[in-house]
């Protein structure tokens, strides 16, 4: 027996703001960071909370270090709100959401509510039981898995996307066709998260190029935000592979944003994994889906090109890992990627040799 569950409410399209308003409690605490908090954003949710006694937590970086992490968690603790509001990036979401689960270990509510507003359009954290943590000591990411991570409440509001620059909604929007494209092959694909899938992919790859190109305000963009939540949902209940776990290995040691390594990464690993026969007719009917030649093949190369038009890299080195220093983190990281939480889900096993070529191949 097979099961799909959808455990977040999602408030979308015109003042979808508004659904704050129903938070449970009277104590909210919200977690951001601090260029969101002085860029006159966060008022926009704060006027939705007015009447409550509100916290916030602005320490929030990317890809949150579990000290972070930590301080954030006893702070939450120590305030006891009914509700938190996560309002950011992925980072952000990601932060929250690890700082409500460790905070009620010291003492926050059991029942505490978790909302989650995200202002890009890429992780689908929204709706997804992952946070991606970082030790910056050792230099590795941690994906932290856990139902109790997901949110109860997820707000799309494209208004707040109007002011991403074009490079963030690149890499962001990179990672929503990495996330569709993985989950529509991973072991626990299902028709349920495929249909999501397909969907996520097909509308990000019609509106990215837009979303790209536009300045302020675009039906584009609030087109990605949509199709970053359907991917989140897909891959949250698909699980994702080989692409994620490269990723979190290469970003953790180098410092590389993730949406750019899936970009480079995704057209490589599509065609490592077009060896597997399923793996390869689906790849080759989401190619078709999006008016290609319905194969592997020319999935991967309109992904390489796709990465062209919105002026990303094409090998590590231009993302600034130098040639000598991934030689002689090889190993580590293969190792790191191979153990990685995602990677189990890939859909063609993978071995150190593999991994070392793939990315001798993108160095």
């Amino acid at each position: 027996m097979e099961r799909f569950e959808l455990k977040t409410a999602v408030a979308f399209g015109e003042n979808a703001l508004a659904a704050l308003e129903a938070l449970p409690g009277r104590r909210v605490m919200v977690v951001t960071d601090g260029f969101l908090a002085g860029s006159g954003l966060l008022d926009k949710v704060l006027t939705r909370l007015e009447g409550r006694q509100v916290e916030v937590f602005d320490q929030g970086v990317p890809v949150p270090p579990l000290d972070l992490v930590a301080r954030g968690a006893r702070a939450l603790a120590d305030f006891r709100p009914e509700a938190v509001v996560a309002f950011g990036g992925g980072s952000a979401l990601d932060c929250a959401k690890a700082m409500a689960q460790f905070g009620k270990k010291l003492g926050a509510p059991e029942d505490l509510s978790l909302c989650a507003v995200p202002t890009t359009a890429g992780t689908g954290s929204e709706v997804t039981s992952f946070a991606v943590l970082t030790d910056p000591a050792k230099g590795v990411k941690y994906p932290l898995v856990d139902d109790g991570l997901l949110p109860r409440l997820a707000v799309l509001e494209p208004a707040f996307l109007e002011g991403v620059p074009p490079a963030v909604t690149a890499d962001t929007g990179m990672d929503v066709l990495a996330h569709a494209a993985e989950a529509y092959v991973a072991k626990g694909a299902s028709p349920y998260s495929d249909a999501l899938a397909e969907k996520a992919f097909t509308l990000a790859w019609g509106s990215l190029p837009a979303a790209f190109a536009a300045k302020g305000a675009s039906p584009a963009k609030g087109d990605m935000l949509l199709a970053s939540n359907l991917a989140g949902l897909a891959f949250n209940a698909a699980g994702l592979g080989l692409c994620h776990g490269l990723a979190h290995a290469l970003g953790g040691r180098f410092h590389v944003p993730h949406g750019r390594l899936n970009a480079l990464l995704l057209p490589a690993v599509i065609s490592f994994n077009a060896a597997d026969e399923r793996s390869g007719k689906k790849y080759g009917r989401l190619a078709g889906l999006c008016a290609l030649t319905p194969t592997a093949r020319s999935l991967s190369f309109a992904l390489e090109r796709l990465r062209g038009r919105l002026e990303q890299p094409r090998r590590l080195s231009g993302c600034g890992v130098e040639p000598a220093a991934l030689r002689s983190a090889l190993d580590a990281v293969a190792a790191d990627a191979l153990a990685d939480f995602c990677t189990a889900s890939n859909p063609r096993p993978a071995g150190p040799e593999d991994v070392k070529a793939l990315l001798r191949e993108l160095a």
